[in-house]
């Protein structure tokens, strides 16, 4: 066979494939999918963001804690701890619709959807002790407080000038009896 016929046999090849059938597969259209999750990744590393590496300080789960530069003093204390809050539960809010996303999806795995069940149930969990620890600790007379869990670690932030001993203790306490994170793996950081 010479060469023109080799195309004209490849040619008719293409012209009659079936491409709906390849258009209705799952491959192809997690293929599909892959590639947008990679241009998507790849525009948002294209385009600048006006940060630099040192911004990373001042933030929680990755988001900033606080917002805009030319804020008073007054005001950056009085909004830290409602906008490390509300940060906090925008990152949660998103992971979940993410593996929300996995359990109600009709091409995932039985065990992937239990798995994405099981870290859905665990993030309201936590959820749910950060409240009680906050609630615990503004009633031991701390005007606010901030508490982040992740697994067996929590970051309690609370507003205070210096804390005692026994605060320290009495915080502790509470963060273990409500979660079971011992004292070893508690960060109390003091914001004044």
């Amino acid at each position: 066979m010479n060469s023109e016929n080799k195309f004209k046999v490849l040619w008719r090849k293409v012209k009659n494939y079936d491409y709906k059938k390849l258009l209705n597969s799952k491959a192809f259209l997690g293929c599909i999918c892959l590639v947008l999750v990679v241009a998507a990744v790849g525009v948002s590393m294209l385009i600048p963001n006006g940060k630099d590496e040192d911004d990373e300080a001042g933030k929680i789960l990755g988001n900033p804690i606080l917002v805009g530069n030319n804020q008073s003093d007054v005001e950056k204390d009085d909004s830290y701890f409602s906008d490390a809050m509300t940060n906090r539960e925008k990152a949660r809010d998103e992971a979940i619709a993410v593996l929300q996303t996995i359990v109600d999806s009709g091409d995932a795995l039985a065990d992937t959807k239990e798995q994405a069940l099981a870290d859905i149930a665990k993030i309201v969990e936590e959820m749910t002790m950060e409240a009680n620890i906050e609630a615990l600790i503004k009633a031991k007379g701390f005007s606010e407080c901030v508490t982040v869990i992740s697994g067996d670690k929590a970051n309690v932030i609370v507003k205070s000038d210096g804390l005692l001993e026994t605060e320290v203790a009495q915080i502790a306490e509470i963060v273990y009896s409500e979660a079971g994170i011992t004292p070893a793996n508690i960060t109390l950081v003091e914001k004044a």
